[in-house]
């Protein structure tokens, strides 16, 4: 079997990490008509869809994600492979975190960040566990948890709230309206609608949640799936755009937040600089402005643990 292009490849996962052409096309610098002839020869050569078309972009499908979860890591090692083989280390600060906060918080901003420094190269890796720093060669990791034994740097607060399609579903004021439709829940963390309803009393004989994998959770969410439980600041820029809506004026402090966790020992300066440009990202998306499309102000929040 010829094995496909590492050029293509590298176009099904930005698509995947982005969920759009056009974005994706940007980030690699391929037009989009390109691009979409990239993947569909991809889809092609394995006999396989990787891709689902839908009204605001594209979504992976169940044999695309298993696909390229695979294919992530072997593109990874590559680079690294191929930077050592040139040389090249120095310039390079390796991150890891969960696939949800790169797509959704870091790598809006990275796009900025390295324009700004084009002399350093950020290596993002995801997984959903927590890696040994020094085995996987990391300069920092970016975990949610309640706490860590860690050194941190400032945490970055969660704060929840449901939030839905305004396309798609209206007549939603308060809480108890809730009840009329299908709640959605990242798969992998029931806690979140959890800490929310603790603080919000519902008849919990009549609620159902349906766990969706967390990577597509606000995508079925703009598809008009249902009412998702928002988890900020990763949902802050679907509010920002009008895309969602939600009951933010029943906005809850979570017990969890995102830490980012460094390893210790002598940094390089690409490192240095990689970490204070966090530090500062942190802190400006731990004091947001009031986003657009909101419904009020919190009056409903706990301390977080």
């Amino acid at each position: 079997m010829r094995l496909p292009s590492l050029r293509s490849l590298e176009a099904a996962l930005a698509v995947a990490r982005l969920g759009s052409l056009a974005a994706a096309g940007d980030e690699i610098a391929m037009s989009v008509p390109a691009l979409s002839r990239r993947i569909a020869q991809l889809e092609s050569d394995l006999e396989v869809r990787l891709f689902d078309r839908v009204s605001r972009g594209v979504v992976v499908t169940p044999a695309g994600e298993a696909f390229l979860a695979r294919v992530a890591p072997v593109l990874t090692e590559l680079r690294q492979a191929s930077r050592e083989a040139r040389g090249e280390h120095d310039h390079v600060v390796r991150l890891s975190t969960v696939p949800t906060f790169a797509t959704r918080w870091l790598l809006p901003r990275l796009n900025r960040f390295e324009r700004e420094n084009p002399d350093i190269e950020v290596d993002v890796q995801t997984s959903a566990v927590l890696e040994d720093l020094d085995a996987r060669n990391l300069d920092a990791v970016i975990r949610l948890s309640t706490s860590t034994a860690e050194a941190t740097v400032p945490t970055l607060p969660i704060h929840l709230y449901p939030v839905w399609s305004p396309d798609h579903l209206s007549g939603i004021s308060d809480a108890a309206d809730l009840l009329r439709h299908r709640l959605l829940g990242p798969n992998h963390r029931p806690e979140f609608w959890q800490e929310w309803l603790e603080a919000h009393p519902l008849d919990q004989g009549e609620i159902r949640i349906r766990p969706v994998d967390s990577v597509l959770l606000y995508e079925r969410t703009l598809c008009g799936d249902g009412i998702a439980i928002g988890i900020e600041p990763l949902v802050t820029p679907l509010i920002e755009q009008g895309r969602l809506v939600g009951l933010t004026r029943y906005r809850v402090s979570s017990g969890r937040a995102f830490h980012l966790i460094e390893r210790g020992g002598q940094r390089s300066r690409p490192a240095q600089r990689v970490m204070s440009w966090l530090r500062q990202e942190f802190a400006k998306s731990a004091h947001p402005p009031r986003a657009a499309g909101s419904d009020g102000p919190a009056a409903a929040s706990r301390p977080a643990d």
